[in-house]
Parts: C-alpha cells; sequence; structure tokens
C-alpha cells in the first residue's frame, strides 16, 4: 500500500512537471502572438501615419526661441500680446486656438477675438480698455490676441498694431505674427459654408445662390460694397502680408498651410513651443474646432464643378504668385509649417 501510494506520488509529481511546462510553452505562444501583433499594429500605425498629407516633422533645429522679455509688455500690471494670430478668416484660425489653448503659460484674453486694430481707436475703444481684456503680468508668460479681421484688407491693421507698440514702448523684435494660409479656391468652400449658416441679414436672392453661382458672384464684383465679408479680397494674400513685412521688417513670421498641416498637428505644437518657450505639450488627439454652424445647421457646398475651381484658381493664381515671391524674399525672418513643398497643393 506504501509502495503504491508513493507511486501515485511520483506519478502526480511528474504530472505537475509537465502541466508546468505545458504552462509556460503556452504563455511564451500567447506572449509572442500578442508581440507580434502590436509590432503590426504599430508598424500599420506608423506606416498610415507617415502616408498621411501633410505629416512633415519641423526641423526644430532651424527655428530659435524668439527673444522675449516679459517686462518689455507688461503694461499697467496687465500682461498685452506679444503674439498676433492675424487670419486669414476660413482657414483653421480657431483650430489653431484649440492647440494654443493646451499651453497653460500663453493666454488668448477674456474674449476669442478682439478687433482692436482693425477700426479705429473710438472714445470707448482705446488702449486702457484693451489692455482690460488680458490677465496680470504674473499669470502667464505669454500673450495673444486672435483676431482673424486683422488681415481684413480694408482694416489698416498692420499699422494700427505698429502705433499700438510704438506707443507703448514694445520691442517690436519681439513681436510674432502667426498667419493660417490655404489655396484660395479651397478657402472659398469654407467662406460658402460661413456666410449662408451663420448670417441671417444677407439678401434673400443670395440664399438661392448654389456655390457655382456663388463663385461667379464674388469673382465678377468689381467693389467690397456687396461683398460685406470681403470673400475676394481675403484671398489677396501677397498684398496683405506685404504691408505687415513693411510694418514690421524686425518681426517674426509663422505660416502654417493648414490644409496639410492641420493633419499632423503635433510638429505644430512643437514649433510653437520652441518658438515662444513654452514647455512641450502633447496632442494625444486631433484638435477640431469649428465655431461656424454650432447651433445651425450648415449649408455645405455642392460638389463644386472642374469649371468653377479652375475660375476660381485662374482668378487668384497672380496673388497666390505674389504671395509666394514674398516668402521666399523674407525668408530670413519666415517660418512655414510644413517647412518645405509649403505651395505642393496650390498648384502654382
Amino acid at each position: 500500500l506504501k509502495l503504491q501510494f508513493l507511486y501515485f506520488i511520483v506519478l502526480l509529481f511528474g504530472a505537475f512537471k509537465t502541466m508546468k511546462k505545458l504552462i509556460i510553452i503556452v504563455s511564451a505562444t500567447v506572449a509572442g502572438l500578442i508581440g507580434t501583433f502590436s509590432k503590426f499594429s504599430s508598424t500599420r500605425e506608423v506606416a498610415n501615419t507617415a502616408a498621411s498629407p501633410g505629416n512633415e516633422e519641423v526641423d526644430l533645429s532651424e527655428m530659435l526661441p524668439l527673444n522675449y522679455s516679459k517686462d518689455a509688455f507688461c503694461r499697467n500690471g496687465r500682461l498685452s500680446p506679444s503674439v498676433f494670430v492675424i487670419g486669414v478668416q476660413k482657414c483653421g484660425t480657431t483650430t489653431l486656438q484649440g492647440i494654443l489653448d493646451l499651453f497653460p503659460t500663453i493666454h488668448a484674453g477674456v474674449t476669442k477675438e478682439h478687433h482692436m486694430f482693425d477700426h479705429p481707436p473710438t472714445p470707448s475703444r482705446h488702449d486702457n480698455s484693451y489692455s482690460k481684456e488680458f490677465p496680470l503680468c504674473k499669470r502667464y508668460k505669454r500673450i495673444l490676441d486672435n483676431t482673424p479681421n486683422y488681415t481684413n484688407p480694408e482694416s489698416s491693421s498692420s499699422a494700427r498694431i505698429k502705433e499700438y507698440a510704438i506707443r507703448n514702448n514694445m520691442p517690436l523684435d519681439q513681436i510674432l505674427f502667426i498667419a493660417m494660409v490655404r489655396p484660395n479656391h479651397k478657402r472659398l468652400k469654407s467662406a460658402f459654408t460661413h456666410e449662408f449658416s451663420i448670417n441671417d441679414n444677407f439678401p434673400p436672392a443670395w440664399r438661392k445662390f448654389n456655390y457655382s453661382d456663388w463663385v461667379r458672384h464674388h469673382l465678377h464684383i468689381e467693389t467690397n460694397k456687396t461683398d460685406r465679408m470681403q470673400v475676394k479680397s481675403r484671398g489677396y494674400y501677397g498684398k496683405i502680408f506685404k504691408s505687415y513685412f513693411k510694418e514690421f521688417p524686425q518681426s517674426t513670421f509663422l505660416f502654417i498651410e493648414s490644409t496639410k498641416a492641420f493633419s499632423s498637428q503635433q510638429p505644430i505644437a512643437d514649433a510653437l513651443s520652441k518658438m515662444l518657450g513654452l514647455p512641450k505639450v502633447t496632442i494625444k488627439n486631433l484638435v477640431w474646432e469649428n465655431s461656424a454652424g454650432e447651433k445651425k445647421k450648415k449649408r455645405k457646398p455642392e460638389a463644386s464643378l472642374e469649371e468653377d475651381t479652375r475660375m476660381v484658381k485662374e482668378y487668384f493664381r497672380p496673388h497666390e504668385l505674389e504671395f509666394q515671391k514674398l516668402l521666399y524674399d523674407n525668408n530670413n525672418r519666415v517660418h512655414t509649417i510644413p517647412q518645405h513643398n509649403f505651395f505642393e497643393s496650390w498648384e502654382l
């Protein structure tokens, strides 16, 4: 009986060792399969990311931190803007603001858009009232004013910003201008949606326009009197930014091509961090912000005809070529995102 019992114990021990080996083998196999799957998923994710349009890394070595003294922008205890997001309307300025909002040490003031410099000063709208829209100096490192209407060609905003900076002894070489741009044949489609989504005061006849009619209307009017949003003239990029380069020869400019850059937003955040001297932030989910049509149903443009697109490209080509030359001529103080092939989708 004792021998049988010992024999049973030996068999049980052998079975346990065999089972242990089997468990180890199965565990290793499962772990290997998981690792292979993870590697495959990671490779596929990298491949998809690399294939996404506009995913071009920013060479941060080419972007030096801007010279900046916080005290130079502290006025009456409040920090004034040293960063101006000047437009262009319907090119992604709200999404850019969403990215900037991720930085805890930069602030955009109490309103989304300040509109201080797109109109002449008034008794109720002056330097002191403007300062009160921003926080105390001790709370933040940088202040920005994001007002896309500063690139409204009818506004004289560039001259007014310079007058304000000089009046308040702000160093012009420490000011950064950021502009979102995109090809006009893409900008106009967004403008069409915007115009018919948030405005109730347009003539009823206009609401019957399809995109093709709307485009033809705007391209053929000779004056801005019937173009209330300056849809056409906001695309005169060469003229608009020429005035800024003239007024601010010491300042730095960052141009972001929204069509390509927004599909890969981390390089934008990294560039802003480097240029503005801010702690890095990680964008876990793409930032997509759009205030137009949040409460109203959007009216999207119908599928545009090739003739419409051709006509828009033809009309704006001289202005876009002027803009292209302007950036090349001022490349010593201009940064772009993406850094290479900036005009690839413009078909110039």
